[in-house]
């Protein structure tokens, strides 16, 4: 239950059993009521109060919901007449673009009754030139058999000329270096006096052997740089006879070793050889692979010139080429094998 406010003018006292509350201002003259009075009436007036006050706080609440739903209506339709007036100006620009590809479209008409008609004229001179080609096609085709043939002739000529100077140019070469002993696997060091070693060979094999017969001592570097011994040394004698003297000297003493020469390191065989081009070196080797091969039993050098020979008994062979491999080597154990058969 709601009380009056103190300020009301209704001065009745809600709780009517309590005589304490009486208000001492009140005139004691004036005659108090004994009777109860009517509190639904004040109870009324505040309830329609309180509602009046409700529905006015509502009506404000549903006025400011009005007013923003308003707004947004608002704010939609210009959004939508914002949309509206773009879709009409993109209408327009597509109403432009069909007119100028309807324009387009005309023209390209146009232009492929053109090409059709120029197609057709090109269609004739096509079938022309085909007549004019196969007409020339059996001349070239001769044509073209003469060439072949006079490529394979100029290309075997210069096949054979190829190799006939490559034949010379290796002669020149293996001439210049008649005077040349080469001296492999012997080991080298940092400092060495490669002078003092070959006068020490010299002196092992009994050849007399000084400065002066000396032109020219150095190392060369190996052909195939995976090749992990030592390099080789050229030796250029002031004439070949000592040169020549020196290889049979060599061959005589069967050989010589690394300690004979007071070389520090694993005791290793040294080889003293003609000094051979590339050309007759890799013949030498092939040689020796099909001499281990089919068992030969000598093979040597003199005077630039590959040797062979199966047994003492034995001829001897010389290989000049992989031809003569193939014809001295090769050859025999075929023969062998048809003789035993």
């Amino acid at each position: 239950m709601m009380l009056s406010p103190k300020d009301s003018k209704c001065l009745s006292v809600p709780d009517l059993h309590s005589s304490d509350d009486v208000d001492p201002n009140v005139n004691s003259n004036v005659k108090q009521r004994n009777s109860k009075r009517k509190q639904p009436d004040c109870e009324l007036t505040l309830a329609i109060s309180a509602l009046s006050v409700e529905l006015k706080k509502s009506l404000k609440d549903l006025r400011v919901d009005m007013r923003d739903q308003f707004t947004n209506t608002n704010t939609n339709i210009s959004d939508l007449r914002d949309e509206f007036n773009n879709l009409s100006t993109t209408s327009t620009q597509i109403q432009n673009d069909l007119k100028e590809l309807r324009s387009q479209f005309s023209d390209t008409k146009k232009d492929i009754a053109t090409l059709y008609t120029k197609h057709e004229e090109l269609s004739i001179v096509v079938s022309e030139l085909k007549s004019s080609v196969n007409f020339n096609s059996a001349n070239i085709t001769d044509n073209v058999k003469r060439v072949t043939e006079m490529e394979s002739r100029i290309n075997t000529c210069a096949s054979e000329t190829i190799s006939l100077l490559e034949c010379k140019i290796d002669r020149l070469e293996q001439h210049a270096r008649q005077c040349n002993i080469e001296i492999g696997n012997l080991p080298e060091k940092r400092g060495e006096n490669l002078v003092s070693i070959l006068e020490s060979i010299a002196s092992i094999i009994s050849i007399p052997l000084t400065q002066r017969d000396i032109v020219a001592i150095h190392r060369v570097p190996h052909a195939h740089t995976q090749n992990s011994r030592p390099k080789n040394i050229i030796v250029k004698f002031n004439s070949r006879l000592l040169r020549d003297n020196m290889l049979s000297a060599y061959r005589l003493s069967k050989g010589i070793t690394s300690d004979r020469l007071g070389l520090a390191g694993t005791q290793c065989r040294i080889y003293m050889n003609e000094h051979l081009t590339l050309r007759n070196k890799e013949l030498f080797r092939k040689t020796r692979e099909a001499a281990k091969t089919h068992v030969f039993k000598y093979v040597w050098v003199r005077n630039a010139t590959v040797l062979v020979k199966e047994t003492d008994d034995s001829p001897t062979y010389a290989i000049r080429s992989e031809d003569d491999i193939s014809k001295n080597v090769k050859s025999k154990i075929s023969d062998k094998s048809i003789g035993n058969n």
